[in-house]
């Protein structure tokens, strides 16, 4: 196998799970493409039993999920408490990711499932608010379907993506080791009452989606490209094959200090010599008027 180092100079293509739609803009070489949401596709019919209980839903669907790292039955018990005190006063349908088989006091208007089809989920019309974890694939489907995001970080880039959210103005940020019911019931309310987080995740996902073609056909063009140009050298960043002080150029700032250091020498030289010239004149002039003095006395 090739060293690390020489794999990185020999790379073809870099497909980025990320778009300027979530992510921030960034200057890209050629070789560098941003496929960001290259799993979402369009929204598929959901299982009948579910599309019929979100249809009913008018006052709205909560969902709740922490992904597949992170189980949200594992939580401390005070912490599952709150959310089911807080969700017990809501009169909007929850669906809870929930990973066991039961939930002592469970409220009514909460239903379970070990899993759901969260992207087409979100694409649900009735779907008013996404409480999830923050991680990327989760974040880009929210955004990608124009959902507002409560997002609770817990490892990883999570905190990152959230704060993304948060930046972009369309979700806010609950701390898990301080939920409270009374936290989640403020997050819930303000970010369901307060219309500008909707505004902000509708205004993202028009961007997500505005593009010439899908990520999908952008990742599959340009694999095509570089198999067809055998490795397509010319898009690689000629940075690649710089030793690392040529890359910082510490070459060029080397030789421009070694001129500006001559120039310094050059013109102290030139400052010395002028002077005692002009020193040693003074006083020879000097020497000859105290001549002419002594020879007059």
């Amino acid at each position: 196998m090739p060293s690390v180092s020489t794999l990185l100079t020999n790379t073809s293509l870099v497909i980025l799970q990320s778009h300027v739609s979530f992510s921030y803009p960034r200057p890209h070489v050629p070789n560098v493409i941003e496929t960001g949401g290259m799993h979402i596709q369009q929204p598929q019919a959901l299982p009948k039993d579910l599309k019929k209980l979100m249809d009913a839903a008018e006052d709205g669907i909560i969902f709740f999920s922490m992904g597949s790292a992170v189980k949200s039955a594992d939580f401390p018990e005070e912490k599952i408490q709150a959310f089911i005190s807080a969700f017990s006063r809501l009169k909007l349908l929850v669906l809870w990711k929930w990973e066991n088989d039961t939930m002592p006091g469970k409220p009514s208007n909460v239903h379970l499932s070990k899993w759901f089809p969260q992207s087409d989920l979100l694409a649900h019309k009735n779907l008013r608010l996404f409480m999830s974890h923050g991680g990327l694939q989760s974040t880009l489907e929210a955004t990608a379907r124009g959902v507002p995001l409560i997002g609770m970080p817990v490892m990883a880039e999570q905190r990152y993506n959230v704060q993304r959210v948060v930046k972009h103005g369309y979700g806010i940020r609950l701390d898990l080791t301080n939920v409270t019911a009374q936290s989640v019931e403020w997050a819930v309310y303000e970010v369901l009452n307060n219309p500008e987080y909707r505004e902000k995740a509708e205004l993202l996902s028009r961007l997500f989606w505005d593009r010439p073609e899908s990520p999908v056909e952008t990742a599959v063009y340009w694999t095509e490209y570089v198999l067809r140009h055998r490795g397509a050298p010319h898009l690689r960043s000629a940075a690649l094959h710089l030793s690392w002080y040529q890359y910082l150029l510490l070459d060029v700032a080397a030789l421009l200090l070694s001129g500006a250091l001559l120039v310094l020498i050059v013109a102290v030289v030139a400052l010395r010599t002028l002077y005692r010239l002009t020193t040693a004149r003074t006083s020879a002039s000097h020497e000859q008027k105290k001549k002419k003095t002594t020879k007059k006395e």
